[in-house]
């Protein structure tokens, strides 16, 4: 399967891209979806780097917030205007490349005008937007996730297998594919079922976190355990266990509702509140202002008077308020209470 890039501003949609980028990647794999150009060596060109990643990619989903067209530099400029914008190197390279682009709007943001993009992603204001909603989360990334299979599928060189995520197949054209079709959605029900039934056992356990835990498989449930008669011998070899799909969420680190990942930084998987999760995030777009201006006895990262470092890890400067820092402590210790716990 050809990989998907998310592309984003951490002023922007951070918390919204961790999101989706764990949605995706339960669904299609962990080496298939990218949210970073984040492994860039030093010296290294990070134009070529970007340009090398996009390549590979089938699927560029470019997330749009409130500010994304907006967001500054320090000198006021906005940052989309500047070439070597990652945000605006990444669009470009996949509209050059005919890779697939589509915008994806959160936080009610809405599709930005031609006038309002450099000359070189002008293209991005005619591409179809998905929407992606905080109420409907859940059904919008389902959707989403039904539009990336007709695009993302493919091995390179193959002919998609649709031209567009709207494209109607002519009623006699690929007859045969019609079968596979009902056993993937076959496939897709017996993985609901089965998540429901491991959700249902383990939801009495003695958990922190009274809700239901979030259990999903490592990988795809196989079509072949669609129930169909004289399917039923060999079931539950096809079949992955209840037990396997909880170890491998409590392997990934996933919640157990209503805890989500904290997203301190993009791989931050200590589970959280969600009310803790916007306050982080917060806390990460007023880094700056929370800084002594001109450094300090620490360096450019000397937090101004009554501010300390927030140290949800090793490494994280963040100037926050002691409460904060002790709160932030306190889920450190707490986290490992709230995963997805091993089967018994």
């Amino acid at each position: 399967m050809r990989p998907i890039f998310i592309s984003y501003r951490r002023e922007d949609t951070e918390g919204q891209a961790g999101r989706l980028f764990e949605s995706l990647r339960e669904v299609f794999g962990e080496h298939t979806v990218f949210m970073d150009v984040a492994t860039i060596e030093p010296g290294a060109d990070f134009r070529r780097a970007i340009e090398t990643n996009i390549d590979k990619c089938a699927v560029l989903l470019a997330l749009i917030g409130r500010t994304w067209l907006t967001v500054t530099d320090r000198e006021g400029k906005r940052r989309i205007d500047n070439p070597n914008d990652f945000v605006r190197l990444e669009t470009s390279s996949a509209l050059k490349r005919d890779v697939t682009v589509i915008p994806v709007l959160v936080q009610g943001a809405t599709m930005p005008q031609e006038a309002d993009l450099p000359a070189d992603i002008k293209d991005l204001a005619y591409r179809n937007a998905f929407e992606l909603t905080h109420a409907r989360w859940d059904s919008d990334v389902e959707l989403l996730i039904r539009t990336l299979r007709t695009r993302a599928v493919d091995a390179p060189g193959e002919p998609a297998s649709a031209a567009t995520p709207h494209a109607i197949p002519s009623p006699n054209a690929n007859a045969g594919k019609g079968h596979a079709h009902i056993w993937t959605i076959g496939g897709a029900v017996a993985a609901v079922a089965l998540m429901g039934a491991v959700v249902l056992k383990i939801s009495g356990s003695a958990h922190e976190a009274k809700a239901n835990p979030a259990i999903v498989a490592s990988e795809p449930v196989p079509a072949t355990t669609a129930s169909t008669p004289g399917n039923q011998a060999g079931k539950g070899d096809q079949m992955v266990s209840k037990k396997a799909l909880q170890r491998a969420a409590h392997d990934r680190g996933a919640c157990v509702k209503p805890f989500v990942w904290r997203q301190a930084q993009p791989r931050d998987k200590v589970c959280v509140t969600p009310d803790t999760q916007s306050r982080i995030l917060a806390e990460n777009r007023a880094a700056s202002d929370n800084r002594m201006p001109n450094g300090g006895a620490y360096g450019p990262d000397t937090c101004k008077q009554g501010f300390v470092w927030r140290a949800a890890f090793d490494g994280d400067t963040v100037c926050v308020t002691p409460e904060s820092r002790q709160m932030t402590a306190d889920d450190n210790m707490l986290g490992a209470r709230r995963i997805v716990p091993l089967p018994q």
